[in-house]
C-alpha cells in the first residue's frame, strides 16, 4: 500500500522543522540575552553611601537608631537594625552599617575632628550626608560650599535653621541643606521650670560658651527670664569652653555660692553633659538638660525635644534624596514636640522635694 505524501514531498517538512527549532533556538537566545541584560543591570546599580556624623563622643543621639530603622522598615533600604542598635548602646565612634543596596557611615566625633571628617565625606563623593546638631550641620555645611562640592545635607535637630544660616526659609529652602529641627530655643521654660522644682533656686550658675554664635541669643532669653520670675534668679555666670574650663570653674566653688548649675550654650550642652553631671554631683548641686537620655543619667530634669520622631521624620529626606529628589525641592519639618523628664532618685540625694504637681506633668519619671 503506497503511503501518501503531502504537496511539496518529505524535504519540505524537514526544513520547516529545522525552521522552527531554528527559530526557537534564537528565541531562547534573545530571551537569555534579554535576561542576562537585566541581571547585568540590577547587578550594575551602585550602593548607595550614606555619611552620618555627629559631634559628642559621650552620647548617641536617639534620632540614629530611628532614622535606620525607618529607612529600612518604612522605604525598604537594607540595613542591618541591630548593628545599628548595638553601635548606639556601646557609644562607638565609628560604625559602617553595610546592606545590600545601601551603606550608612557612622561618625561621633569630638569638636576639632568635626570639619576634617566633613572633608572626608565630599572627597569620598557619598551620596548623601547626614548632620545631627549644630557642629556637625555647620561643618558639612562649610565642606559642601564650594560649587564641585555639593553633597545634599540631610540636617536632624539644629537649634534653628534659618536663624543659623542653613536655609533661606522653612518653605523653601534653597541650597543643599534640608531636613527636621525641633522645638526652638527651650531655655526660659527651663529656668521656670528649674525654679519650680527647687523653690530655694535663688543664685544659677549658668555655663556659657563665649565661642558658640548661639549664646548671645540665648543669654538675652534666659536673662530675661531670670528677671521676670518671682523671687527673681540671680545668674552667676560663668565662660567654659572646653572641659578644663568646666572642671576649674566647680572646683573654685564655695559651699553655697550657687542652688544649681545651668548649661547655656548648645556647644555645652553636646559635648559635655556628662562631665557637668558628674560635676555636679560631686559639687551635691542640681543640673539641668536638654535630653531625657541625660535624666537617666543623672541630671534632675530636661525640658526639650524628643529625638525619635525626628530620626523616623528625616529617614524620608534621606529616602529622596538617595531617588534623585534636590534638596532644595523638600521643605523643612519642624516637629516642635517637648518632653519633660524628672529624676527622683536624684532629687532625693540632693534633698529636693519634687512638688506632686510637677510628677504628675512631666512625661518621664525616673525613680
Amino acid at each position: 500500500m503506497a503511503t501518501e505524501v503531502s504537496a511539496g514531498g518529505p524535504g519540505r517538512g524537514i526544513r520547516a522543522i529545522a525552521l522552527a527549532l531554528s527559530s526557537a533556538a534564537v528565541c531562547a537566545a534573545a530571551l537569555a540575552t534579554s535576561a542576562c541584560s537585566d541581571s547585568a543591570s540590577q547587578a550594575a546599580q551602585p550602593i548607595k553611601r550614606v555619611g552620618l556624623m555627629h559631634v559628642g563622643t559621650d552620647h548617641v543621639p536617639g534620632s540614629l537608631v530611628t532614622l535606620a530603622s525607618q529607612l529600612k522598615d518604612q522605604y525598604g533600604w537594607d540595613i542591618p537594625e541591630a548593628e545599628v542598635k548595638q553601635c548606639a548602646a556601646e557609644i562607638r565612634k565609628k560604625c559602617d552599617f553595610k546592606g545590600k543596596d545601601i551603606d550608612l557611615e557612622w561618625r561621633n566625633l569630638d569638636p576639632q575632628e568635626a570639619e576634617g571628617q566633613a572633608k572626608t565625606f565630599v572627597r569620598e563623593h557619598v551620596d548623601v550626608i547626614v548632620a545631627f546638631e549644630d557642629q556637625s550641620i555647620r561643618a558639612a555645611q562649610d565642606a559642601t560650599a564650594k560649587p564641585g562640592n555639593r553633597i545634599p545635607i540631610v540636617f536632624l535637630h539644629p537649634s534653628d535653621p534659618v536663624r543659623s544660616g542653613l536655609v533661606k526659609s522653612l518653605a523653601r529652602p534653597g541650597g543643599n541643606l534640608t531636613g527636621v529641627f525641633g522645638p526652638r530655643d527651650v531655655v526660659a521654660k527651663q529656668l521656670e521650670l528649674y525654679q519650680l522644682l527647687v523653690p530655694r533656686l535663688h543664685r544659677v550658675l549658668t555655663l556659657v560658651n563665649p565661642d558658640d554664635p548661639a549664646s548671645g541669643k540665648l543669654l538675652a532669653q534666659y536673662d530675661l527670664a531670670a528677671s521676670q520670675l518671682h523671687p527673681r534668679v540671680k545668674l552667676e555666670i560663668r565662660d567654659a569652653s572646653n572641659a578644663r574650663d568646666l572642671e576649674r570653674i566647680f572646683r573654685s566653688l564655695r559651699p553655697g555660692e550657687v542652688d544649681g548649675a545651668f548649661l547655656l550654650s548648645p556647644t555645652l550642652r553636646l559635648d559635655y553633659s556628662g562631665l557637668t553631671i558628674n560635676l555636679a554631683k560631686r559639687a551635691g548641686l542640681p543640673v539641668q538638660a536638654h535630653r531625657k537620655e541625660w535624666v537617666q543619667k543623672g541630671a534632675l530634669f530636661s525640658y526639650g525635644a524628643d529625638l525619635g520622631p525626628i530620626g523616623r521624620a528625616g529617614a524620608r529626606y534621606v529616602d529622596s534624596l538617595l531617588r534623585g529628589t534636590p534638596p532644595e525641592k523638600l521643605s523643612v519639618e519642624e516637629i516642635p514636640t517637648v518632653e519633660f523628664a524628672i529624676n527622683l532618685k536624684t532629687a532625693s540625694r540632693l534633698g529636693i522635694k519634687v512638688p506632686e504637681n510637677m510628677i504628675i506633668r512631666a512625661d518621664e519619671v525616673y525613680r
